[in-house]
This record gives C-alpha cells, structure tokens and sequence, in this order.
C-alpha cells in the first residue's frame, strides 16, 4: 500500500557531509518514487565552502534550512516525505512535524548516531549532528526557533554502530533507545517495543544503515550493518505499527555502481512504491 503523505520536498543537499556525491541521490530517488503528493524541489545554492562556528558550509545549510521551512510554514503538511541530499536535508521537515505530532516517535535508521555538538565534532560535518540539532544542541542557526523538537526519549536509534566517544556518553546519560544491526536483523518488532501502537511515527532512514557489501552507494560506508532485507523488514514493522507522519531517504550516492532492486526493496517497505503484480 502506497503511503499518502501531503508534500514530497527534493532536497540535493550535499553540504552537510561535504560530498557532492549525494547531490544526484535526491533526484534519483525523485525518478525512482512516483508523485503522489505535491512535489516540491528546494534549490541548493553554492554557497562558500567555509566552515563558521565549528560547522562547515553553515551559511548554505541555514540558508537551505529556511528556505524549507518558509515553505513549509505556508503549506502546514501533516505527512511529508524528503528525499535527498545528506542527513541534515530533512531539519526543518522534522522540525515541522514534531510542532504538529508533539509525541512523534523518531527512528533514526542510520550506521551513525548524528549525536555531536559543534564543539565535539570531530569533523565540523553537520550531517553528523543532524539528530543533536533537533534534540535543540545544535548551531542556533539550524535548531528550531521554537526550541527543542524532540525529546532523547522520542528518539530510536536503529541499526547504530558507528559512534564518537562524547555520542555514546549521550546515549548512555540519555533516555535514548539504541538498537544495535544485530538485534534489529533478528527482531524486527522489537524496534517498535514500548511505542504506542497507531501513534505517529517519523522514519529517518540513511542507506548507509546496510552493510556496504549489499549497500555501497552511500556516502559513508560502515561495515558491520544488517542486509537490505533485515533493513527492509524493519522498516516494514515500524510502518506497520505506527501512523507514519514523515519519511526521509538520505545518502544516497548514485554513481557508485550498486543494485537498484535492492533500493526499490527499502523504498517498498516505506509504501512509496508499490510490488509489481505477479
């Protein structure tokens, strides 16, 4: 069944993670996922590549990230899907979202945390702060005017192994959930224990999530991670269990050579395409 959400925002956000690679990602998967909503293309200006306040690239993801939310702002969407671009292409969606679904639940699908502040990066990177930025820790250009979007308790973290010193000392002080590939490969269902079944849901999912010998058009391959089918199955358990109010699709870099079914096949299991017949 085809998910029905109001506005699909394509994102070729690259700055975040400093790779242009992923630029191509977002229209790829803009050719990939048939409309079924308004579709929105959000220009990506080429800002300098400059790093301020221990982010690189701030200037243009700020500007994009207002961009998206004016946008956003005047349409009000209740359900909407981005499809990029790097993991910070999605702030102000979730953003949104958790203004209209205060007890959104937020799985983080992804090898990485997306835990670290400006002052513990060790890259300056903001795709690896995205998920900071929203629990309001971030560069106060990209949080949310209104303040923290989400709580730690909102947040699962799913398929997780990649992480920095001062991102595990936040899981570990923090009512964050952490569900590490092989427990998501075994048990599925267990991503989804303890969240209200029929509550609202928002999935961030970064390909990278896979392991990279099924996976490796991402832009940050992590070896360890569970198979696109475990991945699949996954997300079909959270779709199934909740009433999803927003999707990304985030890391995707298309010029790597890789097998298209096997993206068609986590696309499938977020209802954004439907299986052929037969």
């Amino acid at each position: 069944m085809i998910w029905q959400r109001d506005v699909d925002l394509v994102v070729p956000l690259w700055q975040g993670g400093d790779d242009v690679r992923v630029a191509a990602g977002a229209g790829a998967l803009a050719r990939l996922v048939p409309t079924h909503a308004e579709r929105l293309h959000i220009a990506v200006s080429e800002g300098p590549r400059r790093a301020r306040d221990g982010v690189r690239n701030l200037d243009t993801l700020a500007q994009t990230t207002r961009r998206m939310r004016q946008r956003l702002d005047h349409r009000n969407p209740s359900r909407i899907l981005t499809l990029g671009g790097d993991c910070a292409c999605d702030l102000a969606a979730a953003q949104h979202l958790t203004r209209r679904h205060p007890d959104l639940t937020v799985y983080w699908v992804d090898a990485h945390g997306d835990l670290n502040t400006p002052a513990q990066s060790p890259s300056g990177l903001a795709h690896g702060m995205a998920l900071r930025t929203l629990l309001g820790e971030g560069h106060p250009d990209l949080t949310d005017p209104a303040g923290p979007a989400l709580r730690p308790d909102q947040i699962v973290l799913a398929g997780v192994r990649d992480l920095d010193p001062p991102e595990r000392s936040y899981i570990s002080a923090n009512a964050v959930t952490a569900v590490e590939p092989a427990r998501l490969a075994d048990a599925p269902d267990h991503l989804t224990a303890g969240r209200r079944a029929g509550s609202p849901a928002y999935i961030h999912l970064d390909l990278d999530v896979c392991e990279p010998l099924e996976m490796p058009a991402v832009a940050v391959p992590t070896p360890g991670g569970p198979g696109v089918a475990a991945v699949a199955r996954a997300l079909a358990a959270v779709a199934a269990h909740h009433r999803i109010a927003g999707v990304a699709v985030t890391e995707y870099a298309p010029v790597i050579e890789h097998g298209e079914q096997r993206i068609a096949d986590l696309l499938e299991a977020l209802g954004l395409l439907e299986r052929p017949a037969g």
